[in-house]
């Protein structure tokens, strides 16, 4: 599995392609132990599929009466009720948070490409499993999305979008010149899917608290979709360097950064505790499995883990 790991800090197409082969090695629709527990329950709840209008039928003894058809019945003088069958499709919708936080690693690759190498391998085994599989990319742009289709072409071309997304000028709301925020990107996802898909979030979830309108769109979607969030970090979020000068460059800016306080170093790491334990709360509150993956880590042995093949 080494020669599909996540490398570098670019995301390149490509190298997403592979994650098809870590991709037959999990298997999506499995409800792990490990998805409960990272949610704080016991079992893995599974939100009930959506079900579709099927036909409206004379009303007989022992129908819900919830589902009379009362336009029907008045034009007929007879009470009717609907029948509906359930919705066999669970379509997989992904969304990847490629904004500039994101563009940063100090192991095996940067985070944008860690959550893209995610994204890849889950979307593959969506289309193994007979999924539709959509996405989003999330970028300082705006939002760039591909609807859910069951087809390899689909795939590829969320692929090709988590490559060329970061650097495209053209968002989905071309007027919109605000910063992208999690308010609009999970209106866009709500839209995206429809009741009973999968949505899988892969972000480092930095500034996710900050936006007080989120918590509403959260609510709609856990109500009626299922929820994996993949919480992505590098070892320097929570530890500074050793004790010396640094020059950080972010592509446009240089600063200087000194470690050597121990004062500053005890800080910062107790910020990013603070700031982790605050979105681990959150997501359980709403019961909501939330998986970290590190840039050091091996995200295929992870995913192994997360969904296993029987």
């Amino acid at each position: 599995m080494t020669d599909f790991l996540p490398k570098g800090h670019q995301v390149l197409a490509e190298r997403l392609i592979e994650g098809r082969h870590a991709a037959r090695l999990i298997n999506i629709n499995a409800q792990s132990k490990a998805l409960a527990l990272l949610a704080g329950r016991r079992r893995v709840r599974q939100r009930g599929r959506g079900v579709d209008f099927e036909e409206v039928r004379l009303y007989a003894p022992g129908d819900d009466v919830r589902t009379i058809d009362w336009r029907v019945t008045a034009r007929s003088g007879d009470p009717h009720t609907k029948l509906f069958q359930e919705d066999r499709e669970q379509p997989i919708v992904l969304l990847v948070d490629l904004r500039s936080p994101m563009w940063f690693g100090s192991r095996n690759c940067f985070k944008s490409v860690l959550a893209s190498h995610l994204a890849s391998v889950l979307a593959w085994a969506g289309l193994e499993a007979g999924e539709r599989v959509g996405g989003i990319a999330m970028t300082d742009n705006g939002l760039f999305e591909i609807k859910p289709q069951r087809s390899k072409r689909s795939v590829l071309r969320l692929l090709r979008l988590l490559e060329s997304a970061p650097s495209a000028v053209t968002p989905v709301d071309e007027g919109s010149q605000q910063p992208t925020g999690w308010a609009t990107a999970l209106s866009q996802l709500k839209n995206l899917s429809r009741p009973g898909a999968r949505l899988m979030l892969i972000s480092d979830f930095g500034d996710l608290l900050s936006e007080h309108s989120v918590e509403k769109t959260l609510r709609d979607i856990v109500g009626h979709r299922q929820l994996v969030c993949f919480k992505v970090t590098d070892p320097l979020d929570a530890d500074l360097p050793p004790a010396g000068k640094y020059a950080l460059v972010d592509g446009n800016r240089e600063v200087k950064m000194d470690t050597s306080q121990l004062a500053v170093r005890r800080r910062y790491k107790d910020d990013f505790e603070q700031s982790a334990q605050a979105v681990t709360s959150y997501f359980r509150r709403y019961q909501v499995p939330l998986v970290t993956v590190d840039t050091s880590d091996n995200p295929n042995e992870l995913l192994q883990r997360v969904f296993p093949k029987r």
